[in-house]
């Protein structure tokens, strides 16, 4: 280079002239490659990189999205079943079906004499068991009212048919009545382990 620059000093004015020129051009062609083309080659990589990097961001925002919305999803239907085993548990849990009863018995003012479940069964290809308990209460008609419809108004499921009444008596100047029904509670059964009917040989 400085071979060159001295022979461009020593050369006439419109050499001198050219040479710069020329000198501007390896320069600026020079600096192009050597500078400015691999800046830009790196900001487009750079851009390309940022681009794929959005792209990802955005695929993994909605995989989050979506994943909290499953999680919802899934917690409000564990909530429903929560709900639903409580209606219809999967075990039969009869003594603190029978420790509610009690305790609603008390509260009606009446006194339980008899409690007495029964096996459960399973009606044909039902998807719940029958819990059948009978039962037999004292008091005056309020009591025995109130203490039934307690028993209606239990989470579990709790049906009571055949409800008789007799045996009036007078006691402590109140009518008692002796109360027999039958109250039936319902336990959740899978289907696989509901049993089909054996079939008949021809």
């Amino acid at each position: 280079m400085e071979k060159y620059l001295d022979q461009l000093a020593k050369a006439p004015p419109a050499a001198k002239f050219g040479g710069l020129a020329a000198l501007v051009v390896m320069l600026t062609v020079a600096n192009f490659f050597m500078a400015i083309q691999p800046t830009e080659e790196n900001i487009a990589r750079r851009n390309a990189d940022r681009r794929k990097l959005d792209l990802e961001l955005a695929e993994k925002s909605e995989i989050a999205q979506n994943l909290n919305e499953r999680r919802r999803e899934m917690d409000v239907l564990e909530q429903k079943l929560a709900e639903a085993l409580t209606e219809l548990p999967e075990r039969r849990d009869m003594e603190e079906l029978l420790a509610q009863i009690n305790d609603i018995g008390k509260k009606s003012g009446l006194e339980i004499a008899r409690v007495e479940p029964g096996k459960e069964f399973i009606n044909g290809t039902e998807f719940f068991a029958r819990i059948p308990i009978k039962m037999t209460v004292s008091g005056n008609y309020h009591e025995i009212a109130m203490f039934l419809q307690e028993m209606a108004n239990m989470r579990r499921i709790v049906n009571v048919n055949n409800i008789k009444l007799d045996g009036a008596t007078l006691k402590n100047e109140k009518v008692v009545l002796q109360s027999s029904f039958l109250a039936t509670t319902f336990r959740f059964v899978e289907k696989k382990s509901v049993e089909s009917p054996p079939k008949k040989r021809k």
